[in-house]
């Protein structure tokens, strides 16, 4: 199908004048002054069409009157001293695409304003055929319909939508702007160079399919992609349907394509977010799943070498059992390291700011390292300032856990020497201090092709020497809480002669006065009478360390194991229990299941009971999903016998008050 390419024109009969006032600027592009006089006369005897004429004897000066100024109308006559025919209304629309052209014609000429009017004029007017009312209702119509239509391109540019037809009578095509902006052409494109036309022809060879399609089918509708004339690509929608006569036969086939380029892009933005939230998903399932797994069984271990060790052994048994619990304590950590630089990398890492006492914290490094100082002959040294504020305000927690990391670190790879943890007042107003911390060693150091690499995880340093356990994941998790705490991390190191890294943290002021200082809670139950402890857990050896662990510490606690969350909430229903110690996962139901049916379908005497949640997966722990299931607390495994003693006593003691 070959068709000739023209501008989009709506040609209609004149509607009737409207009877107010309507004033306009007309440049009139005349020569003969007979003729331009004429229509001056014509236009001053309408009582309807009240006008400024600027008349114009040559194409040049008309175009630039039109460059300096608007005008709402151009009657322009195709016979000038510097252009004629229709090569006149070509270069005029080359220079004004846009505006609004009557061509003015002679009574031989008739077929030539017909021609205007297809290659983009408004209207045509023969010379001598037309009075007073009919030049002010062409004007008046050409003028209105002029401005429906760019308001009409205004709203197809913002919608991104242009409409065409194909006229199948006369094998023609015509498009509006947003047609031509799509397809990446200058808005009312009516000259294009060759390459251009052959870039054109390959878009509507696009169109040819389309319309082809239409043609057969009556109607068509579809999402495309196509490029634009610098090769970038669009996606587009196309619908089109057929106009016909009143015998039924096809006049043209007319249709819209919308760009739907950023749609696009939003979707599968979308896509891609969805994507990445049940990826993500799916890993925090993974990692619930891997931790249960692990810590379960590691819950067992630790419990059990914790108990045989407060038992009569030989020192020779005493030994191998202390190894086992060293050992299980090191798998622990490593298991927490991962989960722990999952948590990061899902951003759900929570910070809890509150005011402490800084100096107390740092003193405490002597308690955590001293089975170091007994395993190496390394010194163990602390530098504060004298400008150290005592009390502050941040996240004590996070702040010993990468102090303890990196003195870990340095005691792991110094064999002899001294550690050191030095702290510097970097800045202090009234409201805010920085600080900057320092552990330095005497170790081994790091290579310098390695130093740029520290912090990422599972990178690790290697030695010859040396066999240094661990994943690797323990200074990335240091690094990144510092940068979470709005803080900074470095290192500089000498291989052979240790290593310092450093961090900078900002923190709120604090006064003595008004620091909440975190106690450890008693363990003490206030109760002489016996207390009923219900233990739903499927585990065998977690059921044995738990059980003993608890009636060891508490001789008026009886426990009473559940293998499931079904033979925890029968056990319920026939007995009076004070507390419950509910398993997450566990085979019939699992421990949130028999908590939401203990709360919403047991009598109140029993539905009331403290539930604590008792559970491997760490991550349902940080994030307090154990509360949205209804459960009061959580004890997580491997749990520390203390930690235990302290949530049981607290419940028990509250409920007896």
């Amino acid at each position: 199908m070959q068709f000739k390419i023209q501008k989009q024109s709506l040609y209609n009969e004149y509607d009737k004048p409207s009877s107010y006032d309507f004033y306009s600027r007309i440049l009139l592009v005349e020569d003969n002054i007979g003729d331009a006089r004429l229509v001056e006369l014509l236009l001053e005897e309408s009582d309807n069409f009240k006008c400024e004429i600027v008349n114009k004897t040559s194409l040049s000066d008309a175009i630039d009157a039109l460059a300096a100024e608007p005008f709402d109308a151009i009657l322009l006559d195709l016979s000038l001293p510097d252009s004629r025919g229709f090569e006149t209304l070509e270069k005029f629309m080359t220079h004004f695409p846009d505006a609004n052209v009557i061509v003015l014609t002679g009574m031989k000429d008739k077929k030539l304003g017909i021609d205007a009017v297809r290659a983009g004029a408004q209207d045509y007017l023969v010379k001598g055929g037309f009075d007073s009312d009919w030049l002010a209702k062409a004007l008046r119509y050409s003028i209105e319909r002029n401005r429906f239509l760019k308001r009409l391109e205004e709203a197809q540019r913002i919608a991104h939508v242009g409409h065409w037809e194909y006229n199948v009578l006369i094998n023609e095509f015509t498009a509006s702007d947003e047609i031509y902006r799509i397809l990446g052409y200058a808005p009312r494109t009516t000259t294009l160079q060759r390459d251009e036309m052959q870039n054109l022809s390959s878009h509507l060879f696009f169109l040819h399919q389309i319309i082809e399609q239409t043609l057969k089918l009556g109607y068509h509708k579809g999402d495309y992609v196509i490029k634009q004339v610098d090769g970038k690509e669009k996606s587009v929608f196309c619908q089109t349907s057929l106009t016909k006569n009143s015998k039924g036969d096809v006049l043209s086939v007319n249709g819209i394509i919308q760009d739907i380029t950023d749609r696009k892009v939003r979707e599968q933005l979308q896509k891609d977010h969805d994507l990445a939230l049940e990826s993500a998903k799916i890993k925090e399932r993974l990692l619930a799943r891997v931790s249960h797994e692990m810590r379960t069984p590691m819950n067992a271990i630790l419990g059990m070498s914790d108990l045989v060790l407060k038992t009569q052994m030989t020192e020779e048994q005493r030994g191998l059992v202390h190894g086992i619990h060293q050992n299980s304590e090191h798998l622990l950590g490593i298991i927490n390291d991962i989960l722990e630089i999952s948590t990061l990398q899902n951003g759900k890492l929570k910070f809890e700011i509150k005011k402490f006492d800084l100096s107390a914290l740092l003193s405490n490094l002597f308690n955590i390292v001293q089975y170091k100082l007994k395993e190496n002959a390394v010194q163990f040294e602390l530098d504060i300032g004298e400008d150290i504020p005592k009390f502050v305000e941040g996240d004590p927690n996070r702040l010993q856990q990468v102090l303890i990391n990196l003195v870990g670190n340095a005691f792991k790879f110094t064999q002899e020497g001294k550690v050191t943890v030095k702290v510097e007042n970097l800045n202090q107003s009234n409201k805010e201090v920085w600080l900057k911390f320092y552990v330095s060693d005497t170790g081994i150091g790091i290579p310098q092709d390695k130093v740029s690499d520290i912090f990422e995880p599972f990178n690790r340093v290697e030695s010859k020497e040396h066999n240094f356990e661990g994943t690797g994941l323990g200074l990335s998790i240091a690094h990144n809480i510092v940068t979470m705490l709005n803080g900074g991390m470095g290192v500089e190191s000498i291989l052979g002669k240790g290593s310092t890294f450093f961090f900078e943290i900002p923190f709120k002021t604090a006064n003595q006065s008004d620091l909440e200082e975190e106690k450890l809670g008693p363990i003490t139950i206030e109760t002489n009478r016996q207390i009923k402890l219900l233990l739903a857990e499927d585990n065998k050896f977690n059921q044995i360390v738990a059980k003993k662990t608890i009636e060891k510490q508490y001789s008026n606690i009886e426990v009473t194991i559940a293998e499931n969350g079904s033979q925890a909430v029968e056990l319920l229903k026939e007995n009076d229990f004070d507390i419950i110690l509910m398993d997450i996962q566990m085979p019939i139901m699992d421990g949130y299941e028999a908590t939401q049916f203990i709360r919403e379908s047991l009598d109140e005497t029993k539905s009331g009971i403290t539930i604590l949640a008792m559970t491997a997966d760490a991550q349902i722990a940080k994030n307090d999903k154990f509360r949205d299931h209804q459960m009061d607390d959580y004890v997580l495994k491997p749990f520390r016998p203390q930690q235990l003693f302290e949530k049981l006593a607290y419940y028990i003691n509250k409920n007896e008050n």
